[in-house]
């Protein structure tokens, strides 16, 4: 998908190019330490949407990311690949957690913004 594409979330952010919402995100993700919650409630609100439609492109029936539901977001570790990569988990509320990619959930919702224009 090219970088020119739109990517609108349900919370009413959007942004002309997909590779802006990609800085926006990658910024997001640079102002945390490993460790740390998400409590900002914009990035808290942006996290969640971007989530939502990264698992509608899970096939029915299959796990999704949010799962049971969502308690938070924190930065930590990419444990699949290990150095210095980091990127945001989600911890749901029945207290598991799992990382998230902001470039395959990006990808998914200019997919969708495409599809709805």
């Amino acid at each position: 998908m090219g970088k020119f594409v739109p990517v609108k979330l349900d919370n009413g952010r959007s942004w002309p190019q997909k590779g802006l919402a990609s800085k926006h995100f990658s910024e997001m993700l640079g102002r945390y330490v490993v460790g740390e919650r998400v409590l900002n409630a914009m990035d808290n609100s942006d996290l969640t949407s971007l989530l939502k439609v990264y698992d509608a492109t899970v096939p029915a029936g299959g796990d999704t990311k949010a799962g049971c539901g969502i308690a938070y977001f924190e930065k930590g570790v990419d444990l699949d690949h290990l150095g210095n990569t980091v990127c945001f988990y989600v911890v749901r509320t029945n207290k598991t957690r799992i990382d998230f990619s902001l470039g395959r959930a990006l990808d998914a919702a200019a997919a969708a913004t495409a599809a709805a224009i």
